[in-house]
């Protein structure tokens, strides 16, 4: 009687059923598992890197409103904060990689050169640059520069927001711009947190500058301001052309007489921005 319990114990295949079953379970929460790892995770960050960077388009807008609304105050105590998000998280289950951003201030980014019949002055304006390490999307920058919003990627650059230049009726210019300087030694920061810049206004000036000959910009995004002075001044009665300089570091518009002799005046707004930045890692 035992010898064959024992016999059919051992002829029963209950036991390798269960095994395959675990191994075939195995296997296929494996290959879920890699589908998703290997497929829907780099979409899904590469979105969720995409939906970021359209957050600090947007947080950038809202800096340039900070800008503006502080140079219409003009009250040397006026002081606003606003939040850029440097970065993303990873996923919190499967493994993916976190985005870091950088953002900087680059007090000496930009110079403007403007030419009359007598002299040429020039300003020296700083932006503010966010840069981002992304890992499944598309490196991007996002600049602010004299008033701009510019977005630049490998491919180049265009911008996103206009400065405030304008032309009126008479063809009179009328452009601010603004200075930027940073508060203490710190003027760099990378991580990938929300964190408030501070802005506060510093100074202003007015100038109205009659028969203007030229007005240079020296800048990095060269396509960007080209195409916006083009397409502003296009629509006006004046005569003017746009061209490289000749260091090839910016780009220059001049102004020719119109058939009445007349060149443009320009209405000149000034402003001087300061920027506080915290040190260290921001997390």
């Amino acid at each position: 009687m035992v010898i064959n319990m024992l016999r059919k114990f051992k002829n029963s295949e209950h036991g390798v059923v269960g095994i395959v079953v675990a191994v075939l379970l195995i296997g296929l929460l494996v290959s879920v598992v890699s589908l998703l790892q290997m497929v829907y995770v780099p979409r899904w960050m590469e979105q969720k890197e995409a939906e970021h960077m359209d957050i600090v388009a947007n947080q950038f807008s809202q800096f340039k409103f900070t800008v503006d609304t502080l140079s219409v105050t003009a009250h040397e105590y006026s002081q606003i904060s606003s939040p850029i998000t440097l970065g993303s998280k990873e996923m919190p289950f499967l493994q993916s990689a976190r985005a870091y951003g950088t953002l900087d201030i680059l007090p000496n980014a930009c110079k403007i050169t403007i030419t009359d019949k007598t002299e040429t002055i020039s300003y020296i304006l700083g932006s503010l640059r966010y840069s981002s390490s992304n890992a499944y999307y598309i490196d991007q920058s996002i600049i602010y520069e004299n008033g701009a919003l510019i977005l630049s990627q490998q491919f180049g650059d265009v911008m996103t927001v206009q400065p405030a230049f304008s032309v009126n009726d008479n063809g009179d210019l009328n452009f601010n711009i603004f200075g930027f300087s940073g508060l203490g030694a710190k003027t760099s920061i990378t991580g990938y947190g929300t964190y408030p810049i501070q802005t506060k206004f510093s100074s202003s000036e007015t100038y109205d500058i009659f028969n203007i000959e030229k007005i240079t910009i020296y800048t990095l995004y060269k396509t960007a301001w080209s195409m916006f002075f083009n397409d502003t001044l296009s629509n006006s009665m004046l005569n003017f052309s746009i061209d490289d300089t000749e260091d090839d570091d910016g780009i220059t518009i001049t102004f020719y007489d119109t058939d009445d002799g007349y060149r443009p005046e320009l209405f000149l707004n000034v402003y001087e921005i300061e920027i506080q930045l915290s040190p260290g890692w921001i997390e």
